[in-house]
């Protein structure tokens, strides 16, 4: 045992470099870790910018705002859709009796 002990006693400048060296490898994963860190917390900072309302008012106000017109507008159309179909049949209707008007006076010029 006494001779394991000399073995692992090592001489003044060995130790020394042996502290130095892994000082210096302590600090290179403490950088790397920092650095790490860095880009992990811009990245958050990235996200947060993306999905952060910078209004005055709520995000969810103004989509259930936005959603209400969008309904205002499909009732709109629906009415404008009734209309357009009203304006075809009258359109039907005074062609047929146009039609109606123009086979008589044929009837007519014939005799």
């Amino acid at each position: 045992m006494r001779h394991l002990v000399t073995t692992l006693a090592l001489e003044a400048p060995v130790q020394a470099a042996m502290v130095t060296a892994g000082g210096g490898v302590a600090v290179a994963l403490i950088g790397v870790l920092v650095e790490i860190l860095r880009r992990q917390h811009k990245r958050l900072g990235e996200v947060r910018d993306h999905v952060a309302n910078s209004h005055t008012t709520n995000l969810r106000d103004d989509v259930d705002r936005v959603l209400a017109g969008l309904n205002d507008v499909k009732t709109l159309i629906h009415g404008q859709g009734r209309d357009i179909a009203g304006l075809r049949e009258e359109i039907r209707h005074e062609r047929t009796e146009r039609l109606e008007v123009e086979r008589r006076l044929d009837q007519y010029m014939a005799r």
